[in-house]
């Protein structure tokens, strides 16, 4: 059972994390949602000021996921060891290596805007 609740909390700190670590490329995550706005304001012919609004729920559900994940990663803390903390941050760090990775590779072959482009 404890094993079991460790292993859950990790996985849960690991994921959250990664989905954070993906937010490190915050220009990019900011065309993102540029682009969305601006394909959704084609498509429904937004106004200014409803433009405005978007932008501004989506600021503050982006602070407020911000602060949901900080507060589980305190939690996590709070019930892992030192030694399953340190393992845990050297997951982390290997998750982020993996990313970049998967990142770099998108970016050099043009995935990403294909992908966009969908949507």
């Amino acid at each position: 059972m404890n094993k079991t609740l460790i292993a859950s909390v990790m996985m849960l700190g690991i994921g959250l994390s990664g989905h954070t670590l993906a937010g490190h490329h915050s220009n990019d995550k900011h065309d993102r949602a540029e682009r969305y706005l601006e394909r959704m304001t084609e498509q429904l012919d937004l106004s200014s000021e409803q433009q405005e609004q978007l932008r501004e729920i989506h600021k503050e559900r982006r602070e407020a996921y911000r602060e949901l994940h900080a507060e589980t990663r305190e939690q996590v803390a709070e019930v892992l060891t030192e030694e399953q903390q340190e393992k845990m941050q050297t997951l982390r760090e290997e998750r982020r290596e993996k990313m970049q990775q998967r990142y770099q590779q998108r970016g050099e072959s043009g995935e990403r805007r294909q992908r966009n482009q969908k949507y």
